[in-house]
C-alpha cells in the first residue's frame, strides 16, 4: 500500500497530532461509519443520503490512496452530470 505525502492539508486538525498507527484506523472507522450510515439512509426514510457517503469518502481520502481515487472519480462524474444538466437547461431555454 502506498503512503500519501504528509504535506497535504488535513481537515481534522485534532487527529493530525496522532501517530499514524492510531490515526489511520481511527479515520477508517469514522469514514466507514459515515459511508455505512449514508448507505443505510438510501433504504431508510430520511433526506440525508448522499452527503454522509461523500463525507466518509472525503475523510478516508485523507489517509488512503484508494479512497482518493474514488473521490476523484465521483468528482469527475459529478462535474459531467452538472455540465449535462447545464447544457440541457441552455438548450431548453433557447427553445422558448
Amino acid at each position: 500500500m502506498r503512503e500519501i505525502n504528509d504535506d497535504r492539508p488535513r481537515p481534522l486538525k485534532a487527529l493530525s497530532g496522532l501517530p499514524a498507527s492510531v490515526r489511520r484506523p481511527l479515520v477508517a472507522v469514522m469514514g466507514g461509519t459515515l459511508i455505512v450510515a449514508g448507505l443505510a439512509a438510501v433504504v431508510l426514510p430520511g433526506p440525508w443520503t448522499i452527503p454522509p457517503i461523500l463525507a466518509g469518502l472525503a475523510l478516508l481520502a485523507t489517509e488512503y490512496m484508494w479512497a482518493r481515487r474514488w473521490q476523484r472519480r465521483v468528482q469527475d462524474r459529478a462535474r459531467a452530470v452538472k455540465e449535462a444538466v447545464n447544457s440541457r437547461r441552455k438548450a431548453s431555454s433557447g427553445d422558448r
